[in-house]
């Protein structure tokens, strides 16, 4: 049986531990990282989209022009549906100032809000009053209206996903 000098072994031995070092390094790294990542997405929450579900709203014809139709969404709040010459909208009656209701002043063609005297023009644009000089505008509700059937349909919050 031939001896292996010593310098040869621990030449051998000490490769070894380097490349045994390498690899627990490497898989500390890789564990501590994957913790690092799991936790951050624990805190950040992900992003999800607002479901949305379409509510019947009449039918085209029923709506005449520079009028306002009332509807509730499923959440139970009062959206307001207008129809101009130019098509239909739909606003949320919530002023974004404070929350107060606004309601639709045919006179003025504004919407008005009487908590502070603010006003929205037609198409939702702040016009007057604390709105105007947070330029906050009414909240618009997405409209369809089907072409075949004149059918309008709002797209609300659905409430399930809530």
């Amino acid at each position: 049986m031939e001896k292996v000098p010593k310098s040869s072994q621990e030449d051998g031995q000490s490769r070894r531990s380097f490349v045994a070092s390498v690899a627990m390094g490497a898989g500390l790294l890789l564990s501590y990282g994957a913790l690092a990542i799991k936790g951050l997405l624990f805190l950040i929450p992900p992003k999800t989209s607002v479901k949305r579900r379409k509510i019947y709203a009449g039918k085209l014809d029923e709506y005449a022009i520079g009028s306002i139709q009332k509807f509730i969404d499923l959440e139970g709040k009062e959206i307001l549906v207008k129809r101009s010459e130019t098509g239909i909208d739909a606003f949320s009656a919530v002023c974004p100032h404070l929350g107060c209701r606004v309601h639709w002043q045919p006179e003025n063609d504004v919407f008005f809000c009487p908590c502070h005297g603010g006003a929205f023009d037609a198409a939702g644009r702040p016009a007057a009053g604390p709105p105007k000089d947070g330029n906050q505008h009414l909240f618009k509700v997405p409209v369809e209206v089907d072409k075949s059937s004149g059918i309008v349909y709002l797209q609300v919050k659905d409430k399930r996903e809530a």
